[in-house]
């Protein structure tokens, strides 16, 4: 059996100075010197027969081809390692380390306090680090193994990554509180249609949310364009537009004071998972099935909100 040659220190190096920028940034996370960390890195180029970075003094490291094909592949082993040495601490009790959690930035707000509060007070052990990106940098995170899992809506998830549902939501109005339509429980969608639209400008929420108005065969009036949720809602609390969304705050009060409702569309039943996705490449450590198992339990209560539970069925 040939012995190998590199270590996972010199992985740690490296990839810790990909992720930080600099040398001097990852001499500065492991404490030792930025010649260290230069050598390391070095030491493993040779023992692979590659070049990983183009050292660029002004302005730091950048990875070569062969070093981003690579990356993925030097992320899953540390993360392997991690997990083997936290099993090794943990001598068969509670998990404990870290993992890695991404979020869809609109899913954030309705799910993310009650993990990162409700997962440590579970497993005091573990801990929970939030990363926030677009359904496509969700993707290539979970592939290059930036993160564990990660949590969004059913929309432009591809088929390689195994998905866990958590609950539905349902497609509703939202109104001004002053709109004529405000004190009704649902509204057909004829009754706005020709009122300008607030949209949410979040790939793929936009097209997902026309699709919707299409399937009824309308198209609306866009009149402004927003990426935050609360953006939004603050523009129709200022009577400038109606707009649609798939949670419902519990507060009908925007960060300036406005005011909107949330009504029921009628003639529309179309329904979204939020769901849990992680790389089918990646093995399923002890952590990220705990936080799996601990959002399969608790996230489906807001589905008394949002729409209906979703079953749980998909593969973990």
């Amino acid at each position: 059996m040939n012995q190998l040659g590199l270590t996972l220190r010199q992985l740690e190096y490296f990839v810790s100075t990909v992720e930080l920028g600099t040398f001097s940034a990852a001499a500065e996370a492991f404490h030792i010197s930025q010649t260290a960390i230069s050598l390391a890195v070095t030491e493993l180029e040779r023992t692979l027969g590659v070049q990983l970075l183009v050292r660029r003094p002004a302005k730091g490291p950048a990875l070569t081809a062969v070093g981003r094909d690579l990356m993925p592949g030097f992320r899953r082993v540390l993360l392997e390692a991690r997990e083997l040495e936290a099993d090794a601490v943990g001598g068969g009790n509670d998990v404990s380390g870290t993992v890695t959690v991404g979020s869809f930035p609109t899913v954030t707000p309705y799910v993310m306090g009650r993990v990162l509060e409700g997962v440590p007070s579970r497993h005091p052990g573990l801990t929970v680090e939030l990363v926030e990106d677009s359904v496509e940098g969700l993707q290539k995170r979970l592939r290059d193994g930036a993160c564990d899992v990660a949590v969004l809506y059913d929309l432009g998830v591809d088929e390689d990554l195994i998905t866990t549902p958590l609950y539905s939501c349902t497609p509703h109005l939202l109104l001004p509180a002053s709109h004529r339509l405000a004190g009704r429980s649902s509204v057909a969608i004829e009754e706005v249609i020709d009122e300008p639209m607030i949209a949410i400008d979040l790939p793929p929420s936009l097209d997902y949310f026309l699709g919707v108005l299409g399937r009824t065969g309308h198209t609306p009036r866009i009149r402004y364009r927003a990426g935050a949720i609360e953006t939004v809602r603050t523009l129709v609390g200022r009577g400038l537009g109606w707009s649609l969304m798939l949670h419902r705050p519990i507060t009908d009060v925007c960060y300036d004071g406005g005011r909107v409702v949330t009504v029921s569309l009628t003639g529309v039943d179309e329904r979204v998972d939020v769901l849990l996705a992680r790389s089918a490449e990646v093995r399923l450590t002890a952590r990220v099935e705990a936080f799996t198992q601990f959002c399969i339990r608790e996230l489906p209560a807001l589905s008394g909100v949002n729409g209906r539970a979703a079953q749980n069925s998909a593969s973990t």
